[in-house]
């Protein structure tokens, strides 16, 4: 299997190669430095040559520098805070701090209003389904099993054997939900009262239920809350009929107006019913899609698609979509909306729906409408101006809806199956959404995925996940757009895994793995796709797998980039065996080599996830941070060059660092940091022209006599040189610290003390008191493969200085720098993120230029 690689250098603009002159400063400060100069005394800016030829002299950098501090805090309009960020103008006025302070006041509403028995108080006639939906609202907003009102609740919940279907499938959902082992004989007799209450196959409404002891011919709103506790109680392992899920699709089939609308009672579709028929279905098809445990072998094709229906209803709520109003409504149910569009969302795994932000839009909304003083949530109608009801679906929305999404699929028309009529259809991701099931059990935290819309993508829309599954067995029709979208999201640190929907009664998938192989060479022209090797995590990053499981001759493909496999292939469906994970979470007999398949095949899916993120995940609502060094802007005199320093070690590996560390410096502090776009070579004249050179590798160096002369003369007329080994390579870490001690025998490095300058505001840098320093483990134990796992501390760097003439010259940082610059997803190097990194050098640049 041949793949050509990875070229990670940045193309810059020709002028970033001229010879840096440092006559004036950042032109953002100009205007002020020139007030300021008009009241310096004449004799400290003599202190300051401005000559090319003496580039490097700290006393003029120092002069500079103690300017453009001086002009930081005014300039600072004139400069983003943070890293390039990038959300499709969602430049939002809603953040994940916001979001969880409504929450936590919406859940300090409800203990407000929890009577002395556990409950809340029912409407007339009721039994328990108030309570139920505000335990299930608490439970979802991340109130603690073991906290005394929780416990009360449910203790308040297990006294009732409730006979409405409300009732019934709420409290139905709290007992999925907290997962309780004594609770499951309560959610089997649950399961019967409903599969009992369903309308026959020969009553007016087949598949629908009504309010309970079979009053009236049912409707899609007890319909659907039926049917969301049947599917719950299915996840949970518990049976259920098929036929139930077969009726109430049929139901739901039919209910649907020819616009793809539903209905509640009248010729108008609703915005909450429509959601209604789409969740339904979608969880009537999630549960019909069990593996048969008769089953033999695993037939991965042909039927992971979305049903028309779905469909239409997407389309059909796309066109009404609003967070303001339960469109076509007037019952005054606008809460019940917002709860019923999380469902869809989150169950189809989209984060848009008819071009909305659907989370972001509904989160703002019901940020804006909560009570500025007591927190709580209500609306108009029989039914929400109850404020308990409205602020439990208020709570459902922005708790379920704000879960980190962990990996997503990407929906292209060429990956797109054939469905039965010849037409290529839709994904119905039951697959990730099994895979995402089993990591949420694993990881014990509440998870979801995307499904991420091709058409019009930008990479800050690629950069809401993590990991992206590619599936498909026919040639890949992706545009150069996407292409290059793609290769940015793996730039900026996403990864990608490409499924190749082949054997397993798929028939060839030859077609897609040489579109694979083409577009990595396209991305990677210096690298090829290999075999990756029993080292690697992709075979124990959450636990150990034996790949032959798959099959005999099976293997996981990668491309390496930067101490890291930001692209997997795999040549047999992965998702085929995620699709039937859901049989090992309800512990359905299979046979024994199924079983061995599909747990392989979920460990495999795991152990990607493991290591593309190191368990860390991001907000939902937060911005995506794009750091694109590529191109610099044109070089002012009163630039300051870094630049790579040319040693043969694999530095060329890594040649984005620099530019995206100039570039978060330059948006961050102001200061005009311009990256020499290759590696320099370690001569007087070559060095004449940098002010800080920057010493990375990846295997042992040994300087030539000229080189150490150069490097000695360098330091020596106050040039600043930062080393540091990429990925943390001991060969390469023992021979330059070994080289550097060598230049000046007599000056030791001495590691920095925790309240040293370069760790404070004091230059106009950071407070880098507390940052986090990343250590993986080796995934070696004794010769046995054991999970990749990430200990995080919180500390200052951890870095080494060596003074020349008194001067702070020589730094040394034993921690990766590199990695975390080159790409925002380097986890399985020792060392800092790239949003610390960045700050460390500014850090180390800022006291030495002030020195």
């Amino acid at each position: 299997m041949n793949h050509n690689p990875i070229h990670n250098g940045s193309s810059h603009e020709e002028e970033r190669n001229r010879t840096f002159s440092t006559d004036t400063i950042h032109p953002h400060n100009r205007k002020t430095l020139d007030r300021l100069a008009m009241t310096r005394r004449t004799r400290r800016f003599n202190d300051c040559p401005g000559s090319v030829s003496r580039l490097a002299n700290r006393r003029y950098w120092c002069c500079l520098l103690s300017l453009l501090c001086i002009a930081i805090a005014m300039a600072a309009a004139c400069h983003p805070c943070s890293a390039q960020p990038a959300d499709n103008g969602n430049a939002s006025r809603i953040d994940a701090p916001t979001v969880q302070r409504a929450i936590d006041r919406g859940v300090e509403y409800l203990r407000k209003t929890q009577t002395k028995r556990g409950g809340w108080e029912e409407f007339t006639g009721q039994s328990c389904g108030l309570s139920s939906l505000c335990t299930l609202a608490w439970l979802n907003a991340g109130v603690s099993r073991n906290d005394a009102d929780m416990v009360r609740a449910l203790e308040y919940l297990r006294r009732f054997e409730p006979n409405d279907t409300y009732a019934v499938a709420l409290q139905t959902l709290v007992y999925c939900q907290y997962g309780a082992l004594e609770d499951l004989p309560r959610i089997r007799r649950n399961v019967a009262w409903l599969t009992d209450q369903q309308k026959s196959a020969t009553s007016r409404n087949p598949g629908a239920w009504d309010y309970g002891n079979r009053e009236g011919n049912g409707d899609p709103s007890n319909s659907q809350f039926a049917l969301l506790a049947l599917g719950e109680a299915v996840n949970r392992g518990v049976e259920v009929e098929p036929n139930v899920f077969r009726l109430a699709q049929a139901y739901w089939r039919n209910l649907q107006f020819a616009q793809g609308g539903w209905p509640y009672r009248s010729n108008q579709a609703t915005g909450s019913m429509t959601c209604a028929g789409i969740g339904s279905l979608m969880i009537a098809q999630d549960a019909l899609g069990l593996l048969d445990p008769e089953q033999k072998t695993l037939q991965c094709c042909g039927d992971e698609f979305s049903e028309p229906a779905i469909e239409r209803g997407f389309d059909y709520l796309g066109r009404i979509f609003t967070v303001a109003t339960n469109p076509g409504s007037t019952l005054s149910s606008d809460f019940y909306y917002l709860y019923a569009i999380e469902r869809v969302g989150r169950l189809s795994g989209r984060r848009l729906i008819g071009g909305h932000d659907w989370y972001r839009e509904g989160a703002e909304h019901l940020v804006g409408l909560q009570d500025a003083f007591r927190g709580f949530w209500k609306g108009s109608g029989a039914a929400e101006s109850n404020a308990d009801i409205a602020t439990s679906f208020a709570l459902l929305f922005l708790s379920k809806g704000k879960r980190q999404v962990v990996a997503g699929q990407l929906d292209h028309p060429s990956l797109r199956v054939r469905g039965s009529n010849n037409t290529r259809t839709l994904p119905f991701n039951t697959s990730l959404k099994q895979l995402v099931r089993h990591v949420e059990k694993d990881w014990s935290q509440e998870l979801t995925w995307q499904t991420i819309q091709s058409e019009n993508v930008s990479v800050a829309d690629l950069l809401k996940t993590p990991v992206i599954v590619i599936r498909g067995s026919n040639r890949i029709g992706f545009d150069d757009a996407l292409i290059q979208n793609l290769k940015q999201y793996i730039d900026q640190g996403g990864t990608i895994l490409f499924d190749a929907i082949g054997g397993d009664g798929c028939g060839d998938a030859s077609a897609f793995q040489q579109s694979v192989v083409a577009i990595c060479r396209q991305w990677f022209p210096g690298n090829q796709l290999e075999r990756l090797p029993p080292s690697h995590p992709v075979w124990f990053a959450e636990r150990p797998v034996d790949p032959t499981a798959i099959d005999p001759g099976y293997w996981v493909y990668g491309v390496g980039a930067c101490c890291r496999t930001p692209v997997f292939y795999s040549p047999r469906s992965l998702s085929c065996r995620w699709k039937h994970g859901g049989s090992l979470l309800r512990n359905t007999d299979l046979s024994d080599s199924i079983r061995t398949q599909i747990e392989a095949g979920v460990t495999i899916g795991e152990n990607i996830i493991a290591y593309a993120t190191g368990r860390e995940l991001k907000n939902k609502l937060d911005a995506a941070s794009i750091v694109d060094g590529s191109v610099a802007p044109p070089p002012t005199r009163g630039a300051i060059p870094i630049a790579v320093g040319a040693l043969g070690a694999g530095e060329e590996q890594v040649l984005r660092a620099l530019p995206n560390a100039a570039t978060l410096i330059r948006k961050k502090l102001a200061i005009e940091v311009i990256a020499v776009n290759e590696p320099i070579e370690l001569t007087e004249s070559s060095l004449a022209r940098v002010g800080v050179l920057y010493l990375h590798g990846q295997t042992a160096v040994q300087l030539k006599p000229q080189q150490r002369d150069a490097l000695r003369d360098f330091a020596s007329r106050g040039g600043i040189i930062i080393a540091t080994p990429i990925c943390g390579s001991e060969a390469f870490a023992k021979s330059i610290r070994s080289e550097l001690e060598g230049l000046f025998p007599d000056e030791p490095l001495t590691e920095l003390p925790k309240d040293h300058p370069a760790w404070t505001t004091r230059f106009g840098g950071y407070d880098l008191g507390d940052v986090t320093i990343r250590r993986p483990n080796s995934g070696d134990d004794g010769g046995r493969q054991r999970a990749l796992k990430i200990s995080r501390v919180r500390s200052t760097p951890i870095v080494e200085l060596m003074e020349v003439q008194g001067q702070a010259a020589i730094y040394y940082s034993p921690l990766d720098l590199s990695c975390a610059l080159e790409s925002q997803n380097s986890v399985q190097c020792p060392g800092y993120n790239t949003t610390d990194a960045a700050r460390i050098l500014a850090g180390l640049v800022l006291y030495s230029l002030n020195r």
